[in-house]
């Protein structure tokens, strides 16, 4: 793993989810930055697939944050 991406992937640990999202948007987004952390810390080639599902079908009960779920989307298909 890049160390620069290491160095971001651990600096997300100051990060958390905005207040006043739907509880378990809060949840789904603190989980995700969470297994983000280790996978940097542990220099994993990747982040498990269910955490980004989980992530993706939290956020997909929302209409509010349709712009943001079809990034993410682009983004996986990206790369």
């Amino acid at each position: 793993m890049d160390s620069n991406i290491k160095d971001k992937l651990i600096s997300l640990k100051s990060k958390r989810p905005l207040k006043g999202l739907p509880e378990d948007v809060a949840k789904a987004v603190d989980t995700f930055i969470k297994q983000a952390i280790i996978v940097g810390e542990y220099e994993l080639d990747y982040l498990p697939h269910e955490y980004v599902e989980n992530l993706l079908k939290t956020l997909s009960k929302y209409p509010e944050y349709n712009v943001l779920t079809l990034q993410l989307i682009n983004i996986l298909n990206r790369d």
